[in-house]
């Protein structure tokens, strides 16, 4: 399933592709490994005015990192040569009819032995994109699922933080371990509101008095 030589290729290919004369920077400033891929993807995608549907295939390759462990342990496996597994990953990208931007993406990743970064990578595309259409996500957790006028008010309060002119992107999460109250992740703000961290906080106090 190999395609002969298109590693060295898919290098060449999209090093042109985001020539740092022509970089064009993301609408959202990120930190860390993943973040040189997903600028260099976010600047290619743009110029090959093909940005839409890249994000939907690296949204496809986040699912397939959830849903498939043959796929995750692929790209996890340190055994296979960086060279066999550009080539190996290519090939499944076509397979797919990916666009020749996310071919290569995943072509350099596995040349230059990052595709454990994978998950990274489309997680913070994500992040771009939305910011791209001026959205911000927002994750709430809770000890049990929130009723309806529950989620409204959390909806409002979330709307109100991050302003008017931006589109809220709310995802609810379930964990028992919180106890109660909740923890809101809105865009770069952390607030805990739960009683498991009142607990450790009011723990901690009690041992500084004892």
């Amino acid at each position: 399933m190999a395609a002969k030589n298109s590693a060295p290729s898919a290098l060449r290919t999209f090093s042109a592709a985001v020539d740092e004369t022509a970089f064009v920077a993301p609408p959202l400033k990120q930190f860390g490994l993943a973040s040189r891929y997903t600028g260099a993807l976010y600047s290619a995608a743009l110029k090959a005015k093909n940005l839409n549907i890249v994000d939907k295939e690296i949204a496809q390759v986040a699912e397939m990192c959830r849903t498939s462990t043959t796929f995750k342990d692929f790209l996890a496996d340190p055994s296979v040569p960086k060279k066999k597994k550009a080539e190996s990953i290519m090939a499944l990208m076509k397979e797919l009819k990916f666009t020749d931007t996310t071919v290569h993406l995943f072509g350099v990743m596995a040349s230059n032995g990052r595709l454990t970064e994978t998950e990274k990578v489309a997680r913070q595309f994500n992040e771009i994109m939305m910011a791209s259409r001026g959205e911000v996500k927002a994750v709430v957790t809770s000890a049990e699922p929130l009723t309806p006028k529950e989620l409204a008010d959390v909806t409002a309060a979330c709307q109100a933080n991050i302003g008017t002119g931006k589109k809220l992107n709310l995802e609810t999460k379930v964990d028992a371990s919180i106890i109660g109250g909740l923890v809101i992740d809105v865009g770069d703000k952390h607030i805990d509101l739960s009683i498991n961290t009142k607990i450790r906080k009011m723990e901690a106090l009690l041992q500084e008095t004892a």
